[in-house]
């Protein structure tokens, strides 16, 4: 992979195991170790929170397994031909995932969980919101990595990116490009860089939690505040740029883009509505006080 004139140094495959003879891929580690560093970080926050985070770390391990399966099957129910037996539900390869399905089937483990064990959801969803940012970048550069999950031909880009012959941008161009692609070319077309955005959004939505961590207004601020940034970069920055970008239906818009757009919309509105209330009732605290005061 290369900005332009540098080494490529995309490979599905991260480090060979010595003695084992084991390949270890690039996309499997990073996502293993999202979860892992995720477990770690939520496991802390919930304990400085005073959470019961005995509790709630077999509650993540839970939401992740259902979230990763959930949406490795409604991707074969998306693309029939791939299924090859069950099996082919632990199959998890970037690109053959359904996020949005992924995301709700933990959701609603989580929430189960929460009332299970009786532990506030908001509470937790906050302790989980930079866990998930973290998740997130760490899985795009995963991606970047393997080259799985590239962007769009993008001849005209200035941060395309080139991934080297062999990746699935340079098979796919090979295949649907031909006519562009020299037949000497040991690299593809340049493409969108959608993992590096992938990459950016979960920073900058872990950055958000860092910065308004001392500045939380009401429990379920954290969670609404990284939501709102992955939700929005994912749909409305990264998705355009996808080679495998889901065709429009409204406009320039996908079915899942206009479901971003509603969720958006009702995390700001949700957001806005607590933030004045908690800014009304201050106000009105403080006028009670002056008055005892007096």
């Amino acid at each position: 992979m290369r900005f332009s004139g540098g080494a490529s140094t995309v490979s599905p495959i991260l480090f060979t195991i010595p003695g084992l003879a084991w390949e270890v891929s690039a996309y499997g580690f990073f996502v293993a170790l999202a979860l892992v560093s995720g477990w770690v970080l939520a496991i802390r926050l919930a304990t400085r929170e005073g959470l019961p985070a005995d509790r709630l770390g077999g509650s993540y391990v839970l939401a992740v397994a259902f979230g990763l399966v959930g949406a490795r099957a409604v991707w074969l129910l998306q693309h029939p031909t791939a299924f090859e037996g069950w099996i082919s539900l632990l199959a998890l390869r970037s690109g053959e995932l359904s996020a949005g399905a992924g995301v709700a089937f933990a959701l609603a483990i989580t929430l189960l969980q929460c009332r299970r064990v009786g532990v506030p959801a908001m509470a937790w969803l906050d302790v989980l919101a930079p866990a998930v940012a973290l998740a997130v970048a760490l899985e795009g550069f995963g991606a970047l990595l393997s080259g799985a999950g590239y962007g769009a031909y993008a001849p005209e880009a200035r941060f395309a990116l080139r991934f080297p012959e062999g990746s699935p941008a340079y098979l796919a161009h090979r295949r649907e490009l031909s006519q562009l692609l020299p037949r000497t070319a040991s690299s593809s077309l340049p493409v969108y860089p959608t993992q590096l955005v992938a990459v950016l959004g979960g920073l900058l939505a872990g950055g958000l939690w860092w910065w308004q961590r001392a500045r939380r207004r009401f429990v379920g601020q954290h969670a609404i505040g990284v939501a709102l940034v992955l939700v929005a970069v994912r749909s409305f920055v990264e998705e355009p740029m996808r080679a495998d970008r889901a065709p429009a239906v409204v406009g320039p818009a996908s079915r899942g883009q206009l479901a971003a757009l509603c969720v958006v919309a009702v995390l700001a509105v949700v957001l806005r509505t607590r933030l004045r209330a908690v800014a009304k009732s201050t106000a009105v605290t403080a006028t009670r006080g002056g008055r005892a005061r007096r």
